[in-house]
């Protein structure tokens, strides 16, 4: 287990967008478990059309989450805003940091 994964001691459910139908984008149900780690700390992101938004939580995962999927903990939906990929010294994706 990396480093990175030591830390991931939270779950929260990856729910990709997916179009059964062609239109529109909509959570997968019911989704996938993954090991987060969840930092409620709000913010100014991007999102991916260039505006700023406020994100209120910065998660840390291993999984290729996407903006546009969704996170569900704590009771609640949090659409991705952002998604940072960080690196190793490798150049091997180490984790990804996450604007909820």
């Amino acid at each position: 287990m990396s480093l990175a994964a030591s830390y991931l001691n939270q779950t929260a459910v990856w729910k990709r967008m997916i179009s059964p139908d062609g239109y529109p984008p909509q959570p997968e149900a019911p989704g996938t478990s993954i090991k987060v780690r969840w930092e409620a700390r709000r913010r100014l992101v991007r999102n991916a059309q260039g505006q700023e938004v406020v994100s209120e939580a910065r998660v840390f995962c291993l999984e290729a989450v996407q903006p546009g999927d969704v996170l569900s903990y704590g009771g609640r939906d949090w659409p991705i805003i952002a998604v940072s990929e960080v690196t190793d010294l490798g150049g091997a994706v180490a984790h990804r940091e996450i604007a909820v």
